[in-house]
């Protein structure tokens, strides 16, 4: 049997200390929020967030800003809710990334195969 990271089509690459700001996607003025992200991928993330009144539910769609690790380049999309996990302390939300530019694209592939290699 294949473990399931390993059914993914597109590999995810654990990150610490990075955030990324969620905002909403409908052009309405809102308090973004600053979450960890737990890791990326080609087209996704999963983050963390403290506040579990987020408003965070799938299909729900958001806007985020983050920046590559040791890129300094800032990655800004949308994005849409797949999953919100529950803790008692947090919520861990996934999220697959929509209207991604083909340059964005193509630094977050680089470097999530760069990760991969090291």
């Amino acid at each position: 049997m294949v473990p399931p990271n390993e059914r993914r089509r597109y590999p995810r690459v654990s990150l610490n200390h990075v955030t990324v700001e969620i905002y909403s996607a409908t052009g309405q003025p809102d308090n973004p929020e600053f979450c960890f992200i737990i890791n990326v991928s080609e087209n996704g993330m999963l983050f963390k967030t403290d506040n579990r009144d987020n408003g965070y539910e799938p299909n729900k769609l958001v806007r985020m800003t983050f920046v590559i690790p040791d890129n300094n380049v800032i990655i800004r999309t949308d994005a849409i809710i797949i999953h919100v996990r529950e803790t008692d302390l947090a919520a861990y939300v996934g999220a697959q990334f929509k209207n991604l530019g083909l340059a964005e694209q193509k630094i977050l592939t680089e470097f999530v195969q760069n990760s991969l290699n090291n």
